[in-house]
């Protein structure tokens, strides 16, 4: 499978989604005939370019309404829909609410149709469900590890939860609320990772969370693979697929009894 290929048709499609999508001249840029471009395209996805286009146009367009103060009808003609009308009613096929009730509604609830990337282990993914909170400051109190390699910061990481485990530490960080986080020293090129809670504890290392809005997605439990799985797909799908800005700051895990969730930090001065 020629994914380099497929790839670029889905970088021109990606640049495009707020143009005419012209496949004949994509096709021939590529040295490839039209309908076998397509065909295989279908093939290798289970839904037509058309549809793709359609998909993630309207996820560009979901985004944008409860973004910005745009007009509805401004932001259909935008994404390729000649009225309002049509725009409500392929947008509320697809996510069940119409644009007007999705900026009404306060719950800051976002789906995302994500890009494809050909060769990744995500795409089976069909909707991307997270939240966008606003969270003030706050300070974490735990323990932490460093490394120069991120292969010898996940066995510290394994190394450390054995030590808080054993020592009891790990049952008092869940009781106040569990966090972890990974942070890079640019200095000396570390990585460094804390585990711990709010709890205020002036003997153990500490790092302040700053105040913004944050995109929150759910894991499902609380195992580490698929911690690492999560953070894997928020940076190599979910990155791509959506115009939000996202910090350089670290992103946040927070710890329930049965789940974790992990908090991208936003920069909304970087919207698209």
């Amino acid at each position: 499978m020629n994914y380099e290929l497929l790839n670029k048709i889905i970088d021109y499609l990606e640049e495009n989604l707020t143009n005419d999508i012209d496949t004949k001249k994509l096709a021939k840029s590529l040295g490839l005939n039209d309908f076998i471009m397509q065909r295989v395209f279908s093939i290798v996805t289970n839904i037509t370019i058309a549809e793709y286009v359609r998909k993630r146009r309207l996820s560009l367009a979901f985004e944008e309404i409860k973004q910005t103060s745009n007009k509805v009808i401004d932001v259909a003609l935008k994404y390729g829909y000649e009225s309002s009308v049509s725009f409500t009613r392929s947008f509320k096929k697809e996510f069940g609410i119409t644009p007007s009730n999705i900026r009404k509604n306060k719950d800051n609830k976002y789906k995302t149709f994500p890009r494809i990337k050909f060769g990744s282990k995500f795409n089976n993914k069909t909707i991307i469900n997270y939240v966008i909170k606003n969270i003030n400051s706050f300070t974490i109190y735990g323990k932490k590890v460093s490394a120069k390699t991120f292969d010898d910061l996940h066995y510290k990481i394994r190394e450390l939860y054995k030590e808080i485990k054993t020592d009891g530490t790990y049952d008092l960080f869940d009781k106040n609320k569990r966090y972890a986080l990974t942070y890079d020293n640019n200095n000396n090129n570390v990585h460094t990772y804390l585990v711990g809670s709010i709890l205020k504890n002036n003997n153990l290392d500490s790092y302040d969370v700053k105040k913004g809005e944050y995109a929150v997605f759910e894991v499902g439990n609380k195992t580490q693979k698929d911690i690492i799985k999560t953070i894997e797909f928020i940076n190599e799908i979910w990155y791509y697929s959506s115009k939000l800005g996202v910090k350089d700051d670290p992103y946040i895990e927070c710890y329930t009894k049965d789940n974790c969730y992990i908090f991208v930090p936003l920069d909304k001065r970087k919207y698209k």
